[in-house]
């Protein structure tokens, strides 16, 4: 996971859509989610909410985070 999608991942936990993240990043709201589906498909879970119960739980301990 590269820090964007950490990043968008982490406003996502906050309770941001990917407008109001695109708005904060100063990025569109398609890049915001097209982030979070990578988030999805790399952790390997259906929703993004599920993503957020691992960040959550501290689940990332073994994700290579690529900058």
């Amino acid at each position: 996971m590269d820090a964007r999608e950490y990043e968008c991942l982490q406003w996502a936990a906050k309770g941001k859509s990917p407008w109001a993240i695109g708005r904060i990043l100063g990025i569109v709201r398609r890049i915001a989610s097209f982030h979070l589906d990578n988030v999805r498909e790399k952790l390997e879970v259906e929703t993004i909410n599920r993503a957020i119960a691992m960040l959550a739980v501290g689940s990332f301990a073994s994700l290579t985070f690529r900058s």
